[in-house]
């Protein structure tokens, strides 16, 4: 399902709620202790953008992360031109650039053999774990609250399983999270370590782990494709598309050149059942991200034999590196989401669905999510919270991010059909500039963001 079939607010009912302390049954609402503007889940670039967007209007902002920070993330590492222009639009740009991107100018797509350079100029690279902890440390900079190795439950309302709330009905003015972890609070970060680490003030509430509950006037959910967070809101479940595919993902040293891997250039490696990616990082590090149908990486009998297999079904030689390399998976790629959009309540980034990104779109649509987010969510805190904020966040996503995800959505079906993909390779070798254009679509800044 993609963003635009999410428009439905019609959820099943609900009789649950979660066993912690201050739960009371009136309206399906807790008490709470400590009250923020936004509770943000989910710290990778949609939670980290908005986090920062929301403290440097002054919001009291919580960023919830439930991996102990910096942490490595399973996925490419590319920024287009549209994430770049959004950073810049934030005040951001010169630390971005203090990161030491690498700058790529073209992508090689490689297949049976056969070789098509795309020019992609103005791309560049940074690891996530390098690029999110930096984001991060410029949220707590601008005065968000941050607390990592910490999970987060959103406790479910009456108002979620209705589908037209009535006029006359009273609902409470925030939301409620339980959130589970050591206590620690991220007073501040300085990322001077970068990639090695970040130095922080720790103020531990008490040793042990536990469990409270905060309120929000909004909740922004990012923590990623099954939102785990909406457990207990049931019409916001989360289901992988049939025969969707597996992620894999590496980054490991680049301990010699290969002539396979030109520097400046991103590689993807394409077969029928899957394709990788492949590029250098700012750390001299290869980055590697792949999506596999999930039978042939069965059949294969491990990731790394399926990696070598992609590599040499396209004709590329893979990296000597990568049989010493720690290859991570993740759950089946492709999702749909029934709803993006609720009570107090707004999904961003992954967890709003998933399309199979190629060279930075799926970075570039959750920083697309939390810009357009960052507004509405402002309305919700001025007046009451109304359908008509729902309504128009469905409605900017579908322009601004749906649309796009169709380009990536057609590539991925053509990568499964062998017929498709020949004709396909062949009409981007003879029509270039066609394929041109498709990059800079996926590039732009949507005119509503201008």
């Amino acid at each position: 399902m993609s963003l635009d079939e999410c428009m439905s607010d019609a959820t099943p009912s609900v009789n649950e709620t979660m066993d912690c302390p201050g739960v009371s049954p009136e309206n399906g609402q807790q008490s709470a202790g400590r009250r923020y503007d936004m509770v943000i889940i989910g710290a990778g670039l949609a939670g980290g953008l908005a986090a920062f967007l929301g403290a440097k209007r002054g919001l009291r902002v919580l960023l919830i992360e439930r991996q102990s920070f910096p942490r490595s993330k399973v996925c490419g590492c590319c920024l287009n031109l549209r994430a770049q222009q959004l950073l810049r639009q934030a005040g951001l740009e010169d630390g971005l650039q203090q990161l030491s991107p690498v700058h790529t100018d073209s992508m090689r797509v490689q297949y049976r053999g056969r070789a098509i350079k795309i020019p992609m100029p103005g791309g560049i690279v940074v690891t996530r774990k390098r690029m999110d902890a930096w984001l991060v440390s410029e949220a707590v900079r601008a005065g968000a609250e941050f607390c990592d190795d910490t999970t987060a439950k959103v406790l479910p309302l009456e108002i979620d399983t209705v589908e037209n709330a009535s006029e006359n009905a009273v609902y409470p003015p925030y939301r409620t999270v339980a959130i589970t972890g050591t206590g620690r609070r991220r007073e501040s970060l300085d990322f001077e370590t970068g990639a090695k680490g970040l130095l922080q003030r720790e103020h531990r509430t008490s040793p042990g782990t536990l469990t409270e509950l905060v309120s929000a006037d909004v909740v922004l959910v990012c923590d990623g494709l099954g939102h785990p967070s909406l457990s207990q809101l049931p019409g916001f479940q989360s289901r992988p598309v049939p025969n969707s595919r597996i992620g894999l993902g590496a980054t490991f040293a680049q301990t010699q050149k290969n002539s396979d891997y030109p520097s400046r250039e991103i590689l993807m490696a394409v077969a029928q059942q899957g394709y990788c990616g492949m590029v250098e990082t700012e750390d001299q590090q290869w980055n590697l991200a792949a999506a596999v149908d999930s039978d042939f990486l069965q059949r294969c009998g491990s990731p790394l034999a399926c990696l070598k297999e992609i590599f040499r079904s396209a004709g590329v030689s893979p990296p000597a590196e990568l049989d010493t390399a720690g290859i991570r998976g993740t759950v089946p790629l492709t999702r749909r989401s029934s709803r993006i959009a609720g009570f107090r309540l707004l999904l961003l980034g992954d967890s709003t669905g998933y399309v199979e990104p190629f060279t930075g779109e799926g970075m570039a649509w959750a920083m697309t999510a939390a810009t357009l987010a960052l507004p509405l969510a402002m309305r919700g805190l001025a007046a009451p919270w109304s359908r008509e904020i729902e309504h128009e966040f469905l409605r900017q996503m579908k322009t601004c991010v749906a649309r796009e995800q169709g380009v990536c959505r057609a590539l991925s079906a053509i990568l499964s059909h062998p017929l498709l993909l020949r004709l396909t390779f062949t009409g981007a070798s003879l029509f270039p500039l066609v394929t041109q254009q498709l990059v800079r679509r996926v590039n732009r800044l949507p005119p509503l963001l201008e």
